[in-house]
């Protein structure tokens, strides 16, 4: 995931990628700088980008519960265009992807550049969805506990009365 958004910074005038959680969580960033440097940024120069990251999580929940109550699909691509950078989002399920821009890029390099991206990570997200072993399915309900199986006091018979020897033994 981390070459798809430091793919995205070679591009002049973008200067970070990240995908980030929906609560703001920062999961991955790329910059300009750091595709610039041989060192990964510290925490320090990774902070603004993890503190935009939880603002525009805040921001794209408040749009989610404006637009919800209209009953209106939920927007998943967000534009935010101010004098000194320009912001955009794609919304997943549970993430985005978040590109920090100059505002003189070409919005159309802007779009076919995210487009490229969200289809690279829907690529990913699937082939690891594909690759995940199969759960074995219980007919019993799970206990408190995830690891732990409830026990039952009877089981249902064919003719739908209830056994009192289910679950022991």
């Amino acid at each position: 995931m981390k070459n798809i958004l430091s793919d995205m910074v070679r591009y002049e005038g973008v200067e970070s990628a990240s995908l980030v959680s929906l609560d703001g969580v920062l999961v991955f960033t790329a910059s300009a700088e750091e595709s610039q440097q041989t060192q990964p940024l510290s925490d320090r120069e990774t902070q603004p980008i993890q503190t935009l990251a939880a603002l525009v999580s805040g921001w794209v929940g408040q749009i989610m519960r404006a637009v919800g109550q209209l009953s209106w699909q939920n927007p998943y691509r967000y534009v935010l265009k101010a004098t000194g950078k320009t912001l955009v989002v794609h919304a997943f399920d549970s993430s985005f992807l978040l590109l920090v821009t100059d505002p003189a890029i070409d919005p159309e390099l802007t779009r076919s550049l995210m487009d490229h991206g969200v289809q690279q990570f829907m690529g990913h997200m699937q082939s690891g969805v594909a690759e995940a072993a199969p759960q074995a399915v219980s007919p019993n309900p799970p206990g408190l506990f995830p690891s732990q199986v409830s026990p039952t006091t009877g089981a249902l018979a064919p003719d739908g009365s209830i056994t009192e020897s289910a679950g022991e033994g």
